[in-house]
Parts: C-alpha cells; sequence; structure tokens
C-alpha cells in the first residue's frame, strides 16, 4: 500500500462540522485578502498612472494575457483534479503530478522563447516587453512549483496559510513596481516586480506548508488525474478566450495604448466578481470536494454558498452602475 502523504498530518481527520466552519472561515479570509489586496493595488495603480505612460500599462496587459494563453497549456488540470480527489494523497501522486507539471512547464517556457520575435512582431513590443515577456515566462515555473503545497492546503481548507504568500507577493510585486517606476524604469519597472514577487511567493509557500519535491512517475496516478483534470481545464478554456483571447485580438488593431485603457476599464467591471464571487467559489470547491459522499451537507452547502454570493455580488453591481 501507498504511504498516503495526508495521514502523516497531525491535523485530524475533516469532520463535516470542521469543514463547514473552515469553509466559512476560508470565505471570510480570502474576501478580507482581497479587500487588501485590492486596497494595495488600487493605491499602487493610481500612482503607477502617474509615473507610467497608458501605453506601458498596455504593454503590460498584452504580456500578461500572452503569458496566461501559454500557462493554459501548461496545466491539464493538475491541481483541481488532485483537490477533488476523494481518496488521501500518497507521494507517488504528488511526485507523479510534480514531475509531469515541471515537464509541461519547461516546454511551454522553450515555446514561449520560440515565438518570442513572433509576439514581438505582431504588437510591436519593445526590448523592455520582451524582458518582461522572459520574467512572466519565468514565473510560470514558480507557479509549477507552488502548486503541491497549495493542494495540501486547499484540501484541509488551511486558508489563513494559503493567503500568506499570496498577500505578501501581491505587496512586494506593487511596491517594487511603484518604486521602480518612479526611478524612470518604465515597463521594466514591472518586469523586476515579477521576478522579485515569485521567488518571494515561492519561498513562503514552502515554509507555510513545507513539501519535499521529488522526482516519479507512476502511469496509474496520472491517469486517474487526467480523468478530472483535463475536463475540467477544457471548461476554463471559454474563460481564458473571453478575457484574454479578447486582449490578444484587440491588442494588434487598437495597439498598447487602447489596450492599456480598456485593461483598466476591465478591472473595475470586474471587481465584484473578483472581491466575492471568485472568493467563495475558491473556498467552496475543496468543501464541496471533501462532501461529495454526503449529499445532504453538500445540497445545503451549495445552497447557502449561492445565496452569499448573490447577498454580496448582485448589490455590488448595483453600486458601480449606480455610481
Amino acid at each position: 500500500m501507498q504511504e498516503s502523504v495526508e495521514q502523516l498530518d497531525p491535523t485530524q481527520e475533516l469532520t463535516t462540522e470542521v469543514i463547514k466552519k473552515r469553509a466559512v472561515r476560508g470565505a471570510a479570509i480570502l474576501t478580507g485578502r482581497m479587500i487588501l489586496m485590492q486596497g494595495v493595488s488600487f493605491v499602487a495603480m493610481a500612482l503607477l498612472t502617474v509615473f507610467l505612460a497608458p501605453g506601458e500599462f498596455g504593454v503590460f496587459f498584452i504580456v500578461s494575457a500572452v503569458k496566461n494563453l501559454l500557462s493554459y497549456f501548461s496545466d491539464i488540470g493538475f491541481a483541481p483534479a488532485l483537490i477533488q480527489k476523494k481518496e488521501e494523497l500518497t507521494r507517488v501522486e504528488l511526485k507523479t503530478i510534480f514531475t509531469a507539471q515541471q515537464v509541461l512547464i519547461l516546454l511551454v517556457i522553450i515555446i514561449g522563447f520560440i515565438l518570442t520575435p513572433v509576439i514581438q512582431n505582431i504588437y510591436h513590443l519593445n526590448v523592455q516587453a520582451v524582458y518582461l515577456l522572459w520574467a512572466f515566462l519565468f514565473s510560470l515555473l514558480f507557479s509549477s512549483l507552488k502548486t503541491i503545497p497549495s493542494v495540501l492546503m486547499e484540501r484541509k481548507l488551511e486558508f489563513n496559510k494559503y493567503v500568506i504568500p499570496q498577500v505578501a507577493e501581491n505587496i512586494i510585486f506593487n511596491i517594487a513596481a511603484v518604486f521602480l517606476a518612479w526611478k524612470g524604469f518604465g515597463v521594466g519597472s514591472y518586469t523586476v516586480a515579477v521576478l522579485i514577487s515569485g521567488l518571494v511567493g515561492l519561498s513562503l509557500t514552502y515554509i507555510v506548508k513545507p513539501w519535499l519535491p521529488g522526482i516519479a512517475f507512476s502511469v496509474a496516478s496520472f491517469k486517474s488525474v487526467l480523468k478530472f483534470g483535463i475536463p475540467y481545464q477544457a471548461n476554463t478554456l471559454l474563460a481564458m478566450v473571453k478575457d484574454d483571447g479578447m486582449t490578444l485580438f484587440l491588442g494588434s488593431f487598437i495597439g498598447t495604448s487602447g489596450i492599456g485603457l480598456l485593461g483598466w476599464a476591465q478591472k473595475w467591471a470586474y471587481a465584484p466578481l473578483r472581491f466575492f464571487m471568485d472568493q467563495v467559489i475558491k473556498v467552496t470547491f475543496p468543501a464541496f470536494s471533501r462532501l461529495q459522499d454526503n449529499r445532504k451537507d453538500l445540497s445545503d452547502l451549495v445552497t447557502k454558498s449561492i445565496f452569499f454570493i448573490c447577498l454580496l455580488v448582485f448589490p455590488s453591481f448595483s453600486s458601480f452602475v449606480n455610481g
């Protein structure tokens, strides 16, 4: 029998009541995290509008969209598949997914470097923008290295730990970007900020949730993940095309300045969803997964989640429209 990683965790087995309590607390923690991060981002964005031109904002949004598109192909639903898995995770499973994801990430990074001249030509990117693109490619590696510790925290609904690297990463990114923009680094401000914040987030993730990476591959474990991962990843394709696909499509027509203004408007149009709905979904997915064999409690939690989302999001949209 394969050794279970989660059985070694000192935390006791999650009961239905514990899951519900952690889900409610997790939603509150993630909402608080988002409010803090959005507050920091708002102040940083206000300062960056002084130090950067709209075209420089546009470069950031276009390159971010390219990164998001590449990141889609660097994952086939590994994390969600592990989070929803009913059985306890084993070391072989975790190492198999870790190995497979690093191979995919390296392939995506290589493809990104190969396609750099094409991307540069389509969007008329300068050298600074190319460096930013490369920084984003390396940030994909940082994100992939955080996958397994993050999955372990989400399965246990340990969002009090989960938010620490994210908050630190957000604060470091914005401080670095604003400071360097103030010093006249232009688009290069984002490049340095992406790399520094990525390293900080990676380090803190392994501090709050220690996990020893390893190389292994089990065909059975890999296939079990693909059964859920591929349909899940296919479902995210629509969202990716709707958001980042539109940015990439319009970027070649309206230029970086136009995308800079569009990205700013889109950021605030989506604010109610990012503030509330995303936080609830982030918590409920692992919570629902733990309750998938308990239909009554699952039904109750789904109903409460929908009510909570509507209660917060609908008035927020109304406020934004009337404002």
